[in-house]
């Protein structure tokens, strides 16, 4: 191989490479991290947030329809103590019940969130931890795609750490959510 045609490969290399780390138009924004596939949707996991599954109840047995993503860790008794997104997946809107504000304390409409391909509406609320005092912001978004509902909850402030709807890995978190 030739240094020109060397150099001509590097730079096609080169290219596609930042093409796809750049961000996205629609309002998303991507990050760097890995993919998270429970076999009926996938969610982009940033580097610094780590993914845990969740459990039917009283079983061993893995709920690919729910995954939560979780600021830090992703330590069992850790948390509840680190920003939170619980993603919810309802299959063709099989058992979908959307939330309801009356439900929560303080819940108030926000504006829709779009990111990526999708609108998410929702309302914003004050939830407690252990039934103790109603301090906590908590988040739900809805969405439809493609005939199949999302919800997610997401608590920003949970422990130390603070996130924002408009910190980038969050909006990434969003924003990457697709159907397998």
């Amino acid at each position: 191989m030739t240094h020109k045609s060397f150099f001509i490969s590097l730079l096609c290399a080169s290219a596609l490479l930042i093409s796809s780390c750049g961000g996205n138009s629609s309002g998303g924004s991507k990050s760097s991290g890995t993919i998270h596939s429970t076999g009926l949707f996938s969610v982009q996991i940033p580097e610094g947030w780590e993914v845990s599954p969740f459990y039917h109840m009283g079983t061993e047995d893995v709920d690919l329809k729910t995954v939560a993503v979780h600021k830090g860790t992703a330590l069992e008794f850790q948390v509840m103590l680190c920003p939170t997104l619980q993603i919810q997946y309802y299959p063709e809107s099989k058992h979908y019940v959307a939330q309801s504000k009356s439900n929560y304390q303080q819940a108030e409409d926000i504006e829709p969130l779009t990111l990526g391909k999708n609108t998410w509406n929702g309302f914003s609320c004050m939830t407690s931890k252990y039934g103790g005092e109603y301090n906590i912001p908590l988040y739900w978004f809805m969405t439809d795609m493609d005939g199949n509902k999302f919800a997610i909850a997401y608590w920003p402030e949970l422990g130390e750490e603070k996130t924002s709807l408009n910190d980038a890995d969050v909006k990434a978190i969003i924003s990457s959510i697709t159907l397998d």
